[in-house]
């Protein structure tokens, strides 16, 4: 199974007018595509709605930790990705003063360019039987304080209305959904940005994703093969401010400054346009409310640094995708449904923050780099639960229990 070409995409005339669907999905990336599919093989009437036209490329995302090839698994896609991926052994930690720390993956971790994996998922999907439309959605249909559709402008123009039962946001930071229902919070005023694109050149990988940290910023490099990386240089967003006027200048200081003359861009080669996105932040007060249900980036945003973007997306959707298949079954289950997805929700993501905070921490204070370097080579059981809580194989929470993180840092 392949990326999906343009052609692929024509909506067929008679789901494009019907006059209603069950369900309509805002937005086709990793979240939306897998709830889609749950959804349609369930035999849920699905409509996805994406405002940019496939294959499109995306640099963010392309790291699938091992929690997320498990849910690959689930949706009957593993062998799909992993056929068109390729494999990472670990982690290398670089913090300032003090050696690099390798971790190895515990499971089976993939690199995945975002325009392959999107465009499988997207497939999955559209062969279960969800329809494709790709336009931009510009307001939520109301009727009695319930959200019963949008309205779509499409690539001619025209604005028309899709109606539905419910309505999924799947449309990422900044999600429209979130902000017409009054679910998104202000954004915070120190938010990161992350600046780069693919490159050739970075020689040694050998299947580790390397992280240079220090001073509230890192350079991360993840292989997507032989000569080929994923490259992004996170910073605040003030000091991107001050790369206005030479970005390429401002990212290759930046790097070199981080990479601590071990990694930088000299001798390295850019592949295609250089991408960045920001702000890394994105909160909701809640993730349902009148007949939307919020999945993915929509629904929270965890900072990239810990790579779990594409795990939430996927596990967002089977939760997502199963209290909609309740709903729609029973509207009586509707709000014990939803209110159990928004528990989980907040559940996971709080724990799941506070792993990412404690870890960014513990690396980019030297003195504590150092002693958690000597622990994890002096405590491999809780080298290994801290791995399995990172990679979404065991629950973020366990890192806390003290024969982890206290012998981390005691």
């Amino acid at each position: 199974m392949s990326a999906l070409a343009p052609a692929e995409h024509v909506v067929p005339a008679s789901a494009a007018e019907r006059p209603r669907d069950d369900v309509v999905v805002v937005g086709a990336g990793p979240a939306g595509s897998a709830t889609a599919l749950l959804l349609a093989r369930a035999g849920v009437a699905v409509r996805i709605v994406e405002r940019t036209h496939f294959p499109r490329r995306k640099v963010c995302g392309e790291y699938l930790n091992g929690g997320a090839v498990l849910a690959l698994a689930r949706l009957g896609l593993r062998d799909a990705v992993r056929a068109v991926s390729s494999p990472l052994r670990g982690a290398r930690l670089v913090p300032e003063d003090t050696d690099p720390v390798e971790l190895e993956f515990p499971r089976l971790a993939l690199a995945c360019p975002r325009e392959t994996l999107d465009g499988i998922l997207l497939r999955a999907a559209l062969e279960e039987g969800a329809v494709l439309e790709y336009g931009r959605v510009e307001e939520i249909i109301v009727e009695d304080g319930q959200c019963v559709g949008v309205t779509v402008r499409g690539d001619d123009g025209v604005v028309r209305d899709r109606p539905a039962e419910y309505v999924v946001g799947a449309d990422g930071v900044g999600s429209v959904l979130a902000q017409r229902v009054m679910l998104a919070k202000p954004q915070r005023p120190r938010a990161r940005y992350a600046v780069g694109g693919h490159y050739a050149g970075f020689g040694g990988l050998d299947g580790f994703v390397e992280m240079y940290v220090g001073g509230g910023a890192y350079f991360a490099i993840n292989p997507l093969g032989a000569d080929r990386a994923n490259v992004m240089v996170v910073v605040p967003k003030d000091r991107l401010a001050r790369w206005s006027r030479d970005v390429d200048a401002g990212i290759t200081g930046a790097a070199a400054e981080l990479g601590r003359g071990i990694r930088s861009f000299e001798g390295v080669t850019r592949i295609g346009p250089r991408v960045s996105f920001g702000p890394l932040a994105h909160d909701v007060t809640g993730v349902q409310q009148a007949g939307v249900i919020l999945v993915g980036d929509a629904a929270g945003f965890l900072d990239p640094f810990t790579g779990q973007g594409v795990f939430l997306a996927l596990t967002g959707a089977e939760h997502a995708a199963a209290a909609l298949i309740a709903a729609l079954g029973d509207r009586a289950r509707e709000r014990e449904a939803f209110e159990e997805y928004a528990r989980w929700r907040a559940r996971d993501l709080t724990w799941r923050r506070a792993l990412s905070k404690a870890i960014a921490l513990l690396i980019d204070v030297p003195f504590l780099a150092n002693r958690v370097a000597d622990r994890l080579e002096r405590f491999p059981a809780a080298r290994a639960a801290l791995m399995d809580a990172l990679s979404g194989v065991g629950p973020p929470q366990s890192a806390f229990r003290p024969a982890v993180l206290g012998r981390l840092i005691a």
